[in-house]
């Protein structure tokens, strides 16, 4: 793995490890009633982070490819979020968190071969527009960190 990767690595990873250990032990029924906003419970918030994290894992990929992926017109992100919510409204918390680990692992991998010609190859992301790959695999972890964190505090804060 380059240099230039191994600090977004661990910070994925440290991300990941927060939101499993948070998870650990939560009902299903809990994480449906526990609210982290007044529109989503954690369990659709864990959705949302696994449609975003595929997602945006994608958007890397093409990256790497040389794509310049660019999104459509008319995409308006706070529909794929609803989307993908919806997408996971029937699947266990299990089966979301299942989804998490193996992208998760899809993107650990993935970092492990990334040249640095392709760290400044670009594409677009839905809020913050043409990013390098780098910077896109910054906003993963970033968005990663804040959701998990979202949620150990929810958690955290219903136990008191």
């Amino acid at each position: 793995m380059l240099k230039d990767l191994e600090p977004i690595a661990s910070k994925l990873t440290e991300a990941h490890s927060v939101l499993v250990r948070t998870l650990d032990g939560l009902t299903e029924e809990r994480a449906t009633q526990l609210s982290v906003n007044p529109d989503w419970s954690v369990k659709d918030q864990v959705a949302h982070l696994a449609g975003a994290n595929r997602g945006m894992f994608g958007i890397a990929q093409r990256i790497a490819k040389g794509d310049d992926p660019q999104l459509p017109p008319e995409y308006n992100n706070d529909t794929y979020n609803a989307r993908q919510i919806a997408k996971r409204k029937e699947k266990s918390l299990a089966d979301i968190r299942a989804e998490l680990d193996a992208t998760h692992a899809e993107v650990i991998a993935f970092l492990q071969n990334i040249t640095p010609e392709q760290l400044d190859l670009r594409g677009q992301h839905p809020l913050y527009g043409e990013l390098t790959l780098k910077e896109l695999l910054v906003v993963i972890y970033s968005h990663a960190t804040t959701h998990a964190n979202e949620i150990a505090t929810t958690i955290r804060e219903s136990k008191k």
